[in-house]
């Protein structure tokens, strides 16, 4: 009998989502773990409640910028400059995709560590570690896409 090996189930369901306040978008986790390589040790609700805590960061450092997007007559973000495509795909969309995406990613490298005492676990450890700083400036640097600003902030002494 030959043997077959079949890929491992994702750790979260096909088709999950986690839903936007209905003026930003879901999130949905599987493409969250394929983007990011976020393996199955992180279990479903961990991945879940990061996404949801990336939502929380995410949206509170927009509140500004979407209010004035809401007087300016937008439904929804996808209403917010509507003909401008990356991809094919809204490019405010992408961006604020990309950046709870890395919020969450960043909560998870901070929180998320590797029990066992092995040498290899806590280089596992420290590699996670030193990410996190990265997922942050990533998910800083795609907010300041949204809002129109640089991403270096520069001050003269």
């Amino acid at each position: 009998m030959p043997f077959i090996a079949l890929p491992p189930d994702p750790a979260s369901p096909d088709g999950e989502v986690v839903a936007g306040d209905g003026w930003y978008p879901d999130i949905d986790v599987n493409a969250m773990r394929d983007a990011l390589r976020i393996g199955e040790l992180v279990t479903d609700a961990r991945l879940i409640e990061a996404i949801k805590g990336g939502q929380l960061t995410i949206e509170g450092e927009l509140e500004d910028w979407r209010a004035a997007r809401e007087v300016e007559g937008a439904a929804d973000l996808s209403a917010v400059d509507p003909a401008r495509m990356t991809g094919g795909t809204h490019r405010l969309t992408l961006l604020y995709t990309r950046a709870v995406r890395f919020a969450a990613a960043a909560e998870l490298s901070e929180l998320h560590r590797d029990l066992t005492a092995t040498e290899t676990g806590q280089a596992r450890a420290d590699t996670a570690a030193t990410t996190a700083p990265d997922y942050h400036r990533l998910a800083t640097s795609a907010v300041r896409d949204i809002l129109g600003t640089g991403r270096v902030a520069v001050e003269l002494i």
